[in-house]
């Protein structure tokens, strides 16, 4: 990974200050996109863990079972 940041680090160095600042806005943006995303996936996993858990009951497995 460190090279990786010190390839984008060359290769920024030779760029206008004005499009430093826009390769800049958009490495931002994708760490907005990427804490967004990892978020709504924990929500998506305490959803459903609740939903699930209305599930697990007594009354229920003795529904299942007669299926297995």
């Amino acid at each position: 990974m460190l090279q990786l940041l010190q390839e984008i680090e060359l290769h920024s160095r030779n760029l206008p200050d004005d499009v430093q600042q826009e390769v800049l806005d958009f490495i931002k943006f994708k760490e907005l996109k990427v804490k967004q995303e990892q978020t709504a996936k924990i929500e998506i996993s305490l959803l459903s863990e609740e939903a699930l858990s209305q599930w697990d009951n007594e009354e229920e497995e003795a529904a299942w079972k007669s299926y297995q």
